[in-house]
């Protein structure tokens, strides 16, 4: 019997230096040492490339053992797409240029080209077979054991094919996946978990069996790295590498493997696919949207060479999947870092006539489009639901004061004075489709009607006009009782939820504005030094403005913690409307860079 070992690790791009510190110390220090200590041992390894970059940063060392036992031929390096890109959710053309990117970065820093491919969080669909070939690889690593329909499809090499294209196969055995699974959940504990290895390597009959281990899963668990020595020692001296094994013997199998999330890194729950799990959250679904409009525009826009390698270097970034999975990689910090890249290239296209962005496009698949309004500060999209901005990016900091789990930017709603018991406490205006005009040739200024509400007995009419400047938005917000009776005992509230990178200060005329706290103003200023923006916020007259800090409560691979997310400001006038009267405020929103330096903030949503 001859066996494989490997080990992996998907941190994204904006893990905490905490995670990879952690995966370091207690994962890739003790089993690269013992590797290299052991001539007969042999390791299939894999990386991502912002892990690479770590090691290369503050590890050099590290890289120099990696690249020793490659030499050696004690260890064979996995490929995969750049930045972990999903290779489903990128067009076909794409995929082989991703694999290659990484491939050539692999090869240069550890002087051996990888012969086989890893699937980011294994998820594989058969339409990226072709691009193995195409890639120059050998084989592909993978989980047989889909979530989708609860079975294992093989547990012996075989041959799948697509397309009259064909891939080799290494099956990895699941019961090491779920061991290593249970043990993150932490429903066993680590000596459970050696005594459990130790056993089932016993057990281990095939010809040929593929264990991978998960590092990010055990890496929170102290002494857990010992499971690699626990199974070197149980499995025996005939370790090999799928480079080594394809040399002296032939795979005759063919199996079809198809679409589905393979292995337990991370849990489908009720979806059936990526796509259900992107597409049932607004929030992935807008991330996916705005990265493929982006793609659209990058390919059909007239562009140098210069250009267009420039836009594509950026766009592989941004397509890393960390913009659409849920749980380890769900922390405003991950999220933040990745879509940077997004917000760079809506800067670097709203700058470059060459690449006209679109006046309209339905970024979030909910079958109503946005205008999207293109200028030298900010890249804003107004959504007829709701005429709010659901994404706005500030392009001389790289990000998006709108990327957060809230409702967007100048949300409506009415509030009852006294609620009477059973009824609802507030009247929310952000799902409703409303009827949104531009009012020039330029697409600058905006009308927007919302559709009639009651408050109480009575109709009332809401509309709103935008106008976007050079670095501010003004909002003009016009309430009219639409009957003859008079209004009162309603709240007006326009929220402004900002997704700061970092908790930052209020200040308002005679002091600050505090998480929890209101105050009666017509003018605020957000900032501090670790905020790379200032923002301004002025107001037409007098207003209450409370202010509440949100915190994300997310799974890292180091435990269940909380981050700050966002903002919220809630701009609060009460209304006392005659018949047939109305009532306006105005809102003006004004973004600048911060001249003085500012601290890095990527990992500073960390607690």
């Amino acid at each position: 019997m001859k066996y494989i070992l490997g080990a992996y690790s998907q941190l994204p791009r904006g893990s905490s230096r905490e995670e990879y510190e952690t995966l370091v110390s207690r994962q890739l220090k003790p089993l690269l040492t013992m590797v290299y200590g052991n001539s007969s041992y042999k390791l299939l390894f894999r990386l991502s490339i912002s892990e690479f970059e770590y090691l290369e940063t503050y590890y050099p060392e590290i890289n120099m053992l990696i690249n020793e036992l490659c030499r050696r031929g004690q260890m064979e390096i996995l490929t995969s797409s750049y930045y972990d890109v999903l290779l489903q959710l990128i067009p076909s053309h794409e995929r082989a240029s991703q694999i290659e990117k990484t491939t050539t970065y692999i090869r240069r820093h550890f002087t051996r080209k990888p012969r086989g491919l890893w699937f980011y969080n294994q998820v594989f669909n058969p339409t990226t077979v072709p691009a193995l070939s195409l890639a120059g690889l050998d084989y592909m690593v993978i989980s047989t054991f889909n979530q989708v329909n609860n079975i294992t499809e093989s547990t012996r090499p075989f041959y799948t094919e697509d397309m009259g294209k064909v891939a080799l196969v290494f099956p990895t055995d699941d019961r090491f996946g779920k061991l290593t699974y249970d043990l993150y959940r932490k429903t066993i504990s680590v000596e459970r978990y050696l005594s459990d290895a130790a056993r089932m390597a016993k057990e281990t009959s095939n010809a040929l069996t593929t264990i991978m281990i998960n590092l990010d899963q055990i890496m929170a668990s102290e002494g857990s790295s010992e499971v690699f020595r626990v199974l070197y020692r149980n499995l025996g001296d005939n370790c090999t590498l799928p480079g080594l094994y394809i040399q002296d013997n032939e795979v005759a199998r063919s199996h079809y493997l198809p679409n589905g999330i393979y292995g337990r890194d991370f849990s489908i729950g009720k979806a059936s696919s990526v796509n259900q799990l992107i597409y049932d959250s607004p929030v992935l679904s807008r991330n996916y949207g705005t990265v493929n409009m982006l793609r659209d525009v990058i390919r059909d826009g007239r562009k140098s060479i210069d250009d267009r390698k420039n836009a594509d270097n950026l766009l592989m970034m941004a397509s890393c999947s960390s913009l659409y999975f849920p749980q380890e990689c769900d922390t405003p910090a991950i999220r933040r870092s990745t879509n940077r890249n997004v917000c760079e290239i809506e800067a670097t296209l709203a700058s470059m006539p060459n690449f006209p962005l679109p006046q309209e496009t339905d970024i979030d698949f909910d079958r109503s489009k946005e205008y999207l309004i293109a200028g030298k500060s900010n890249v804003s999209y107004l959504s007829r639901r709701g005429a709010v901005l659901s994404r706005f990016t500030v392009t001389s900091a790289l990000f998006d004061l709108a990327f957060h789990n809230g409702e967007g930017l100048f949300a409506d709603s009415f509030v009852p004075v006294n609620p009477v018991r059973g009824a609802s406490k507030e009247i929310r205006l952000v799902s409703k489709p409303y009827e949104v005009t531009p009012l020039d040739k330029k697409s600058t200024d905006f009308f927007a009607k919302a559709p009639q509400i009651l408050l109480g007995k009575s109709p009332v009419s809401v509309t709103k006009r935008f106008k976007f400047r050079q670095s501010t938005v003004i909002v003009e917000i016009e309430i009219e009782n639409l009957s003859d009776t008079k209004l009162t005992g309603f709240t007006y509230t326009n929220t402004v939820n900002l997704a700061l990178p970092v908790k930052c200060s209020c200040t308002v005329p005679g002091g600050e504005l505090s998480d929890g706290s209101s105050v009666q103003c017509q003018s605020m200023v957000i900032a501090d030094k670790g905020c790379p923006v200032t923002i301004s916020i002025v107001l037409g007259e007098d207003l209450e403005v409370a202010r509440t800090d949100f915190e994300q409560k997310c799974r890292t691979w180091l435990g269940d913690k909380s981050f700050y997310e966002y903002t919220q400001l809630r701009i609060n006038k009460q209304l006392s409307l005659g018949p047939y009267e109305a009532c306006r405020l105005s809102i003006g929103l004004r973004t600048e860079k911060r001249k003085e330096k500012h601290n890095d903030t990527t990992e500073q949503s960390a607690p």
